[in-house]
């Protein structure tokens, strides 16, 4: 089946995301960014508010039935997708053997040292001006533009989007090292501070 022949209801999975219901919207076709929407909600149990506040936005522009066609002054209407803001949390005690500090939906800035067995994990990036050496997970929410940047890096593991590197992936020359991880290529990469 074509791409354009597609009813709103008939949308891949694929493309069933929050950016596709963006991009769509963005390109006119608000029914069928309303239509994406509604099925994000209606599969995700605990849907942002963001979502069905934004899916409230799209339909009172296009209809619920066979949305036509709109102009464009009829899109500047539709108000963009706004998150709102969220500070870094911030952590000024020791991650211990065993214990998982999340930041969801935002960055983690850790000021002690994370444990060996502790673990760091956020939906955006990871700072921790300290020893690292437990594991530390970034991008935990779908971001592979999440970094870890750590004072010195004795880490188990890091990952980064589900992309992962454990110690004895990595070159001795890092160990202690001040340095920053992301991924390029689909692996993760270390680099100097």
């Amino acid at each position: 089946m074509e791409a354009a022949a597609l009813a709103d209801d008939d949308e891949p999975d694929l493309f069933g995301t929050e950016t596709m219901a963006e991009l769509c919207a963005r390109q006119g076709q608000t029914g069928r960014a309303a239509a994406i929407y509604r099925r994000l909600i209606a599969g995700h149990a605990s849907a942002p508010a963001a979502w069905r506040q934004r899916l409230a936005a799209l339909e009172k522009v296009a209809p619920v039935a066979a949305p036509p066609p709109l102009p464009r002054e009829a899109l500047r209407s539709v108000p963009p997708l706004v998150e709102p803001h969220r500070p870094a949390l911030v952590v000024r005690q020791p991650v211990r053997s065993g214990q998982i500090v999340h930041a969801e939906k935002g960055d983690l800035v850790v000021l002690a040292p994370v444990n060996p067995g502790g673990q760091v994990v956020a939906d955006g990036h990871i700072h921790v001006y300290a020893p690292l050496r437990g594991r530390a997970v970034a991008g935990a929410g779908g971001s592979p533009e999440a970094r870890i940047f750590c004072q010195r890096l004795e880490a188990e593991v890091v990952a980064i989007n589900g992309v992962y590197l454990v110690a004895d992936d990595m070159a001795p020359s890092w160990r202690g090292r001040a340095v920053q991880i992301s991924l390029r290529d689909g692996a993760c990469v270390i680099e100097a501070l």
